[in-house]
């Protein structure tokens, strides 16, 4: 049976956090390491980190899910599905990417992001499909090493953990506004790509408008 994961269980919760990060695709390209790799820096219980991990994934399979839906108001919902070979996430029910074998990210823009820094937690949980531009680096490691810090084990880690996000969120084609559709970009694997894959065109357009409401809200 799917079932409901409250915020409240995620809220500094070390063994989630560490969990959850291993899924993003960031990497640190000096001493060439994924992000799972590099992760092993982190001072946290390898013993109680497993046994999170095996008891969070007990009761998945292909009919049962954990997931997270939350309504934040302004026209705006978030669901995030933990399915048994990925991560699934949609806004206003509409999907807009995955973190598994057939990833899809780099959704949204980086102005877009922040208009959900007030809702915590899932401000963090949509991190990983974030697409940051070229000017944009320096800021993003400045901001998700600041939210990094705040997770517990973290700490002293969070400068390289957030260097090591942002290679992987990090787009080389700029977003750009289309007429008649509004924000597109030209990444591979990224529902925003209309080009590539002109089947997301009709949910791109929804989520665009959603998304300029959402981020004019108070």
């Amino acid at each position: 049976m799917s079932r409901q994961i409250a915020i409240a269980e995620l809220q500094n919760n070390p063994y989630f956090w560490y969990m959850y990060l291993k899924w993003f695709r960031g990497f640190d390209d000096k001493n060439e390491l994924n992000l799972d790799e590099a992760m092993e820096v982190i001072d946290i219980d390898q013993n109680q980190l497993h046994q999170y991990e095996m008891d969070f994934y007990a009761d998945i399979n292909d009919e049962n899910i954990e997931f997270i839906d939350e309504k934040l108001g302004d026209g705006m919902s978030v669901c995030i599905e933990f399915r048994e070979n990925e991560i699934v996430f949609f806004l206003n029910e509409i999907y807009i990417g995955n973190l598994g074998g057939h990833f899809e990210a780099w959704f949204f823009t980086w102005k877009e992001w922040l208009a959900f820094e007030k809702y915590q937690p899932i401000f963090m949980l949509l991190l990983p499909i974030v697409a940051i531009e070229q000017y944009q680096i320096e800021e993003a490691k400045e901001l998700i090493e600041r939210h990094l810090k705040a997770i517990p084990s973290f700490e002293k880690d969070a400068n390289y953990i957030a260097y090591c996000i942002v290679n992987g969120l990090t787009i080389d084609a700029p977003f750009k506004n289309m007429a008649n559709i509004g924000i597109v970009n030209r990444q591979n694997h990224s529902v925003r790509n209309i080009e590539k894959y002109p089947h997301y065109q009709h949910d791109v357009i929804v989520l665009n408008i959603a998304l300029n409401k959402f981020a004019k809200s108070p």
